[in-house]
């Protein structure tokens, strides 16, 4: 068999830009790693320079004190594309002895953000003890563009020493300068930037204990920043430190959680707070301990009252900010937290129950993965995240487990989230109701076996009297357990307190139970009697029924004959007064019609039509009032009734009166109730009509175009109707005559207002004038039970 010859690949010079401004799809990502590459390099301090961006050549200007590089140093390790001498962890020993750093980058890709952000890239760096030389490193990145046939290690890269470094105190480190800018850079980007960069480092880190800073420095905008911070709007600066200011820091008060893996892995903490309270701390058997380690997780409501307070606080609101940001080793990965993104399945989540579950828009924090963790990698497209493997899928799961459903748990079923009053918090809420739910959290909490240790505020054991006898013996089962296997003589005691608090009301429970025996047992015999009485009692209401309906009867019949007998004088010229009303008003409809036929003047068919309306509509009147006074129907609409005067009102007003008088007399009729209700009382329906019929009669002539009825008030014993008007009104002279018989300022009877007061004082009620409305008329009727 012939023997293969050995072949090698090839790499064309278009990989740069593959890996560059392709791979990294963003300028701020491409900033990001820059900075993340001086932090590799032990760098205390790293300049971010814009100059000459609006006159002349712009450039981006990357500075850092960290430790340099030396030409073993560029040619080993810059030099060699995708090589990291991070990710092979042969850095210097000296290196790891100066600084408990854990790097941030591990790709080896980071340098071709420069590619990103301009064409050309000079690059000088120097080492501690170097002497005055420094080393220069120029790249032209269009060179690799020209020909992508050719090989990558063919493009040439200048390099030299030098001692005349261009910038001021550069003892050591690396300064990158880069130029042909391939974006524009405006105020408004720079702003973009100084906001990206703010949440770009973790501050609660604990990877490097001597302190990390950036500075952002454009002096092009200094005049504008000026301007800007007159103006108190700190956000709107370009210059200056950046700064994290995480979500503690902002001294809001609301409810949180921190859930932490150590770095042994071997526990879980989880530590509840609300509003400053301690609700639960809880230490477990970490149950992921072959996967996960040296993670922890922050979450903090987002309530109201916590949105508002982060929107002064920061000058803009919380779902501009981000939600749940993911930092390894104290750098932000993109694009966890950003506006819009889900990447833990929040939303979607939420969307099954938005009372029960919390989506992006409620939640802010944080989730810090520190140490190695070399499973978590992130993907090479810098915008991309992490790799979605199972040890992320594992994380995923954590952060669900342990601290988004134990916050929704508190918030949801003891705060209330979601019910009335606050979007997350119920003001009406106790604190004894509060510590009743989260002593049922804890009491789940309690029963798991992989508990360790437990603390949480005492006074929750106070509840147990309103707790029942099976779950308080199982809850003081599991705290007794807890107490022996933590050692903790402070939890022994409180359960031996409330053990005795327990017996002692249990003791009470079985005193009250046997009373309680007793007395239903003496209850079930009163309840017999009872019984036997009852259908005793019921024989003698349904005879007692029979009476009353015959005694009605009679009444009515005998009411009937009295007043055929007596041909009860006021009733019949109340009778006849009514119809008079209606009999006077078509009698002038008529002369009105007469007059202009006589005189020739032209009637249109509409205007005959609205006259033979209201001449229809009296004689409707005129018919009703006849009902009532025939011998037929005395019984049926003449009879007292026992109903709602204000259903009776209403009804006749809106179904009798309203779609008439508009139609005829152009009046708005209105009937409102100021309280709502109902006032039963004994009326007789021809008498409430002839008050309504008179009291609209009288409107009519003082030329109203409005009438409301009003329910002005409403007792047990006593309501109040308000009659109102928008016409002549009453004089007030005429105000204490106005209801004698045979008074009128009209061509008419005067016996409406008369019979109306003489209907309301029989029925125990009253009507005067309001002699201090001066909007029309207005009319008071009471009616009393």
């Amino acid at each position: 068999m012939a023997k293969l010859d050995p072949t090698k690949f090839r790499v064309s010079s278009a990989l740069k830009t593959i890996i560059g401004k392709e791979l990294i799809t963003d300028d701020f990502i491409a900033v990001f790693e820059l900075v993340k590459n001086a932090f590799d390099a032990h760098a205390k301090r790293v300049d971010i320079i814009f100059e000459n961006l609006y006159s002349g050549e712009p450039r981006i200007i990357v500075k850092d004190n960290g430790k340099g590089m030396d030409k073993t140093d560029i040619v080993a390790k810059w030099l060699f594309v995708a090589y990291s001498a991070k990710k092979e962890r042969v850095e210097d020993y000296r290196d790891k002895i100066r600084s408990k750093r854990i790097h941030a980058g591990s790709k080896g890709i980071g340098r071709f953000s420069c590619d990103k952000l301009g064409t050309n890239l000079t690059m000088h760096t120097k080492k501690t003890g170097s002497g005055s030389k420094a080393n220069k490193i120029v790249v032209d990145w269009t060179k690799f563009e020209e020909d992508s046939k050719k090989e990558f290690i063919t493009v040439p890269v200048e390099y030299s020493t030098t001692q005349n470094v261009p910038y001021e105190s550069f003892n050591k480190g690396t300064i990158l300068e880069i130029t042909g800018l391939r974006e524009k850079w405006d105020r408004f980007k720079l702003l973009k930037l100084r906001h990206s960069l703010e949440k770009l480092i973790n501050p609660n880190q604990e990877n490097d204990p001597r302190g990390f800073s950036i500075y952002l420095t454009v002096k092009e905008e200094l005049k504008n920043d000026k301007e800007k911070a007159t103006d108190r709007k700190t956000r709107e600066i370009v210059n200056g430190k950046i700064e994290n200011r995480i979500f503690e820091d902002l001294g809001i008060k609301t409810t949180k959680i921190g859930v932490t893996i150590p770095s042994d892995g071997k526990t879980i903490k989880t530590v509840l707070e609300d509003r400053g309270t301690l609700i639960y701390s809880i230490v477990e058997e970490n149950p992921y301990k072959d996967v996960l380690r040296d993670i922890t997780v922050s979450l903090f409501v987002l309530n109201r009252s916590a949105k508002l307070l982060f929107t002064k606080k920061m000058n803009l609101h919380a779902v501009e900010y981000g939600s749940i940001f993911l930092y390894k080793n104290g750098f932000r990965i993109y694009p966890f937290g950003e506006e819009g993104e889900d990447s833990f399945g929040l939303d979607r989540r939420k969307i099954q129950g938005q009372a029960r579950y919390l989506g992006t828009r409620d939640l802010i924090g944080r989730i810090e993965i520190n140490g190695p963790n070399e499973a978590f990698q992130e993907t090479s497209s810098r915008d991309g995240g992490l790799i979605r493997n199972t040890t992320f899928d594992t994380m995923k799961g954590y952060f669900y487990e342990y601290a988004v459903k134990r916050l929704e748990r508190f918030v949801v079923d003891v705060i209330r989230w979601g019910h009335e009053g606050d979007i997350f918090y119920n003001p009406r809420i106790s604190q004894e109701e509060m510590q009743e739910k989260a002593f049922e959290i804890i009491a789940k909490l309690t029963s798991s076996d992989r508990t360790i240790d437990i603390d949480y505020d005492p006074k929750i054991l106070n509840i147990l009297k309103n707790r029942s006898e099976k779950s308080v013996g199982a809850i003081l089962h599991n705290f007794r357990i807890l107490a022996e296997k933590t050692n903790k003589e402070l939890v022994a005691k409180e359960i031996r307190r409330a053990q005795r608090q327990f017996n002692s009301l249990l003791k009470a429970k079985e005193e009250a139970e046997a009373e309680t025996e007793k007395a239903r047992e003496e209850a079930q015999e009163a309840e017999e009697e009872a019984k036997r009485a009852g259908e005793e009692a019921k024989r003698a209401e349904e005879k007692a029924q029979e009476a009353r309906k015959e005694l009605k009867q009679k009444t009515s019949q005998n009411l009937f004959l009295q007043s055929i007998i007596s041909q009860d004088l006021e009733r019949v010229v109340s009778f006849h007064h009514h119809i008079g009303i209606s009999a006077g008003t078509i009698e002038q409809y008529i002369k009105n019609l007469n007059r202009k036929i006589k005189e020739g003047s032209p009637i249109s068919p509409e205007a005959i039509q609205v006259t033979l309306e209201k001449i229809s509509y009296q004689a409707k009147m005129i018919l009703s009032t006849v009902k009532f006074a025939t011998k037929a129907n005395f019984n049926l609409e003449g009879a007292e009734i026992e109903e709602d005067i204000i259903s009776f009102f209403k009804e006749h007003l809106i179904n009798v009166c309203a779609g008439m008088i508009k139609t005829i007399d152009d009046i708005d009729l209105e009937f409102r109730q100021k309280k709502q209700g109902e006032f039963k009382l004994v009326f007789k329906p021809i008498e409430i009509s002839i008050i309504i019929d008179n009291l609209l009669s009288n409107s009519k002539k003082a030329g109203a175009k409005k009438i409301s009825v009003i329910i002005n008030s409403l007792t047990n014993n006593c309501l109040e109707f308000l009659f109102r008007d928008n016409g002549l009104g009453v004089h007030k002279k005429n105000v204490k005559r106005i209801f004698e018989m045979g008074f009128t300022t009209t061509d008419g009877s005067g016996l409406g207002l008369y019979h109306v007061s003489k209907i309301m004082k029989e029925m125990g009620g009253e009507i005067f004038v309001n002699k201090d409305y001066n909007n029309g008329a207005e009319f008071i009727l009471r009616f009393y039970k």
